[in-house]
């Protein structure tokens, strides 16, 4: 049953990657945009394989096939039934057995990914319910429309009051609603809905530390999502991580920085995260000014010493003598221990 009905798999990120602003206009394109970034974690680790040559030709197929699919981006046939590895094959030309492995790999790396596992959209939060309960007084004024001469102004006076008691409300206000509604996206998820709501006085304190820190990054990603975590986006995390060398401590505490920003995506921008974290932390070296760099560039031309003020010559290939590059204190040092027995100038 599983061949009949295999999964869906899709290009991960394909619109942000591989679309742009004139491939969005045609409904087929002959052409596809995509990134040519050598320096990318996926391509290192794509190519960093025995046959990673080869499934790197996989892939580039894969999205001239993805580019031409109804969605693109999505590997469906034609009647709109799943590709499989055999039918990729056939369609690209290329040996299943080679396919097949790839596709594994590409799946394990993140470039591809099964299309079930999608986000969910915005209208399933829950967070419309509360305005439906306005709508069955609307059709009261109806009945009584021969009062709207007399009640018009008094209830455009009260929008407009209204309106100006919202612009004049205090500062902080606007993040209790903030709070209000990701309260009541909670409840609707099931999630912290029988917790006491947090006081001011809580929000200064840090909270109760988390058993580790891949428990705190589960409750950000909660409170990002409104979901949890899948297994499958917290299982490419460790494995980016560990790949590069990187604590989930450290990587959980670059993610608490990013928590108050916007999240269009959190998945992807965990993943992202995960796979260039140390390009993105990485610091800037140190400001360098005129003299330092002329110091660190420094050689003699006469006997190529890379020290200021240090320098010695070979004479008749048996004497050493002081460059004219030497300090006096140099010579004199050199020549207590005996190194400079004749010297020169140049």
């Amino acid at each position: 049953m599983r061949e009949q009905n295999p999964p869906v798999m899709r290009v991960r990120d394909w619109d942000r990657l591989y679309e742009n602003n004139r491939s969005r206009e045609l409904g087929r394109t002959a052409w596809l945009p995509a990134p040519n970034d050598l320096g990318a974690d996926w391509y290192a680790e794509l190519v960093a394989h025995d046959d990673g040559a080869a499934h790197l030709g996989v892939w580039q197929a894969l999205l001239m096939v993805a580019s031409k699919a109804a969605p693109r981006g999505v590997l469906v046939r034609g009647d709109g039934q799943a590709h499989t590895a055999k039918s990729l094959a056939l369609m690209t030309r290329l040996p299943e057995q080679l396919v097949q492995a790839a596709i594994e790999r590409l799946l394990k790396i993140g470039l591809l990914e099964i299309g079930g596992n999608k986000r969910r959209k915005k209208s399933e939060l829950g967070s419309h319910p509360p305005a439906s309960e306005s709508h069955p007084g609307a059709a009261k004024p109806q009945v009584g429309a021969v009062e709207r001469k007399g009640t018009e102004h008094h209830h455009q006076e009260k929008k407009r009051k209204g309106k100006e008691q919202q612009r004049t409300e205090p500062d902080g206000t606007e993040g209790a609603r903030a709070e209000s509604t990701t309260e009541r996206l909670n409840a609707h998820n099931g999630v912290g809905s029988n917790l006491p709501k947090k006081s001011d006085e809580d929000a200064e304190h840090p909270e109760d530390p988390y058993a580790s820190p891949e428990d705190e990054l589960k409750a950000i990603y909660l409170g990002k999502a409104g979901e949890s975590i899948t297994t499958a986006v917290l299982d490419a995390i460790r494995l980016n991580l560990e790949l590069h060398q990187v604590s989930m401590g450290d990587f959980v505490a670059e993610v608490r920085k990013h928590a108050r920003n916007g999240w269009r995506n959190p998945p992807g921008f965990l993943r992202d995260l995960s796979k260039r974290f140390r390009a993105k932390t990485r610091l800037a070296g140190a400001p360098v000014t005129a003299a330092e760099a002329a110091e660190q560039s420094y050689r003699c031309q006469f006997c190529g010493s890379r020290t200021p003020g240090e320098g010695a010559l070979l004479i008749d290939g048996k004497k050493v003598a002081p460059c004219s590059c030497a300090s006096e204190d140099y010579i004199a040092r050199e020549r207590a221990r005996g190194v400079f027995t004749q010297e020169t100038s140049q």
